[in-house]
C-alpha cells in the first residue's frame, strides 16, 4: 500500500510533464512556431537568429524593399515538422575622413535538405546616424498564422517581413 501512495503521486507528475512536454513542442494545424535569438545588439553590430517551425508543407521568405530570398521547408525532424532558420544582420562603419556612415544588411535563409540564400543591402547615411534608429529587431517568440506576412524588423524605416506558407513572391 505504502508503495502504491508514492508510484500515484509520482506517476501523476511524470505524467503531467510529459504532456508539458509534448503540448510545449506541437505546433496547431495552419500555424509556424516563431523563436527569436537576439544574439547580439551594440553600435556596430546587430545580429538575430529566427527558426520557424511547421507542420505543413510550405515556404520560407523574407522581404525587404526590392529584395526576397525563399527556400521551401522539407520534413527535417524526427517529430515531422520542417524548420527553417533566418539570420538578421546588420553592421555600422565610419572612417575620420568621411563625413558618412556606411550601413550594411544582410537577410540571410537557410533550410536543412532545403536551398539557401540571402540578401544584402548597403546604405550610406549620416555619421551621426546609429544603428539602432537604422535598423529594428521587432520579432517575438509566439504562434503565427501560416500565409500572413509578420513584420520582423524594419530597415531604413521600411519594413522586413516573414511569411511561412505559400511563397510571396
Amino acid at each position: 500500500m505504502r508503495i502504491s501512495r508514492l508510484l500515484f503521486p509520482v506517476g501523476l507528475a511524470v505524467a503531467f510533464y510529459g504532456c508539458q512536454q509534448c503540448s510545449a513542442n506541437t505546433v496547431p494545424s495552419g500555424s509556424f512556431r516563431l523563436i527569436v535569438d537576439d544574439m547580439l545588439k551594440d553600435e556596430t553590430f546587430r545580429v538575430a537568429f529566427l527558426k520557424v517551425s511547421s507542420v505543413q508543407p510550405g515556404t520560407l521568405s523574407v522581404d525587404m524593399e526590392g529584395s526576397s530570398v525563399a527556400s521551401v521547408l522539407p520534413v527535417s525532424t524526427p517529430d515531422g515538422l520542417r524548420e527553417g532558420r533566418a539570420f538578421f544582420i546588420a553592421s555600422r562603419a565610419t572612417d575620420s575622413t568621411t563625413t558618412n556612415a556606411f550601413m550594411a544588411t544582410s537577410l540571410q535563409v537557410k533550410v536543412e535538405g532545403g536551398t539557401s540564400g540571402g540578401c544584402t543591402t548597403d546604405h550610406h547615411t549620416s555619421k551621426s546616424d546609429k544603428l539602432a534608429d537604422f535598423v529594428s529587431m521587432t520579432a517575438k517568440n509566439g504562434i503565427y498564422p501560416l500565409d500572413t506576412p509578420l513584420e520582423i524588423g524594419r530597415i531604413d524605416g521600411k519594413a522586413v517581413t516573414l511569411t511561412v506558407g505559400k511563397p510571396t513572391k
